[in-house]
């Protein structure tokens, strides 16, 4: 079984809401089965024009990614512009991709209520995201739910080159969408996201992550007041991050009374800078020796691009190319 996702590098890094909802997910499944993370740079020139920024986008999100992966769970990181036939697979399946799905994708939506001149690599990002899964021969993904339309658009555009050429070419992949996903807070009362700038970053500086931890939305009980911990969003983020005994503590705080909002901001400061200081620290490493990381890329894009240039060729051949 072979399990594949992406984090885009849009120059933020990784937030609270991609580890919860993809990462940690996605690194349960590497103890059983072979894995690999891509980071779609290709994907970022919908919105990315500028050399220096994609190099530096691309050199955050890679040295972060190796930092947090697990060391008894390894898995594989490559660079989706490192696949030479990338977009020569993308060319053969937009064959077989009516115009009427792509309509009906977020991804061009959103950017047409935000901009009336869209590129066609906004318009096509669908299609090639097909490309970057099945190209793999990949059984399961596991993503964040904003990114379910992805997947199922993904299994159709390969069922559909299936069912055309007649033939059992493209396994046909499940999406594995964490349950916890829902129970994910957020600063200020919407969906965290790096578009509302209401996210948390796993590696943000320290000054800044206490800022938007500061920032979470909180009831208005008074300091004195008795508090209840479910229904706090900084609780909420507790959750998964602190070991038992520190909520039971903590809970014991919020229903007593004399425990305010700011003092449960702060616990949880200190219980993210605890639980990311390994990662932390190993990220300023690589982020001063980046020439470790380069050569952890090379490596995983030689086994990502064997794979998907020998999927490339038979699939030549099945078109008669």
């Amino acid at each position: 079984m072979r399990v594949l996702t992406w984090v885009k590098p849009t120059g933020n890094g990784m937030h609270l809401w991609n580890y919860l909802g993809m990462y940690k997910p996605f690194t349960e499944q590497t103890k059983w089965h072979e894995s690999f993370l891509f980071l779609p740079d290709f994907h970022s020139l919908t919105s990315v024009h500028d050399a220096e920024t994609m190099k530096r986008n691309k050199h955050r999100l890679a040295a972060e990614l190796l930092a947090l992966m697990p060391e008894d769970r390894p898995f594989m990181i490559f660079e989706q512009s490192k696949m030479t036939y990338i977009n020569d697979i993308t060319w053969i399946l937009s064959s077989v991709t009516p115009y009427s799905l792509m309509l009906r994708a977020h991804s061009f939506k959103d950017s047409q209520n935000k901009n009336s001149d869209i590129n066609m690599a906004t318009f096509n990002y669908p299609i090639l995201m097909a490309a970057d899964i099945i190209g793999y021969d990949v059984d399961l993904v596991p993503v964040g739910k904003d990114q379910k339309q992805h997947l199922e658009f993904t299994r159709d555009i390969a069922a559909n080159f299936n069912k055309t050429y007649a033939v059992d070419f493209f396994t046909i992949p499940e999406p594995y969408i964490s349950k916890e996903w829902e129970l994910i807070p957020w600063t200020d009362g919407r969906k965290m996201s790096k578009s509302y700038d209401n996210f948390i970053g796993v590696f943000d500086d320290e000054k800044l992550l206490k800022k938007k931890i500061m920032s979470i939305v909180t009831w208005s009980e008074g300091l004195d007041d008795p508090k209840d911990p479910d229904s706090c969003n900084v609780f909420a983020l507790m959750k998964f991050f602190a070991d038992e005994t520190t909520l039971q503590e903590v809970r014991k705080l919020y229903e007593a009374g004399w425990y305010g909002y700011g003092h449960a901001k702060l616990k949880l400061l200190e219980i993210l800078l605890e639980y990311f200081k390994l990662a932390r620290d190993k990220y300023a490493m690589y982020m001063e020796n980046y020439d470790l990381v380069e050569a952890e890329l090379n490596r995983w894009n030689q086994r990502a691009l064997e794979l998907h240039s020998n999927k490339y060729k038979k699939m030549k051949e099945i078109v008669w190319l």
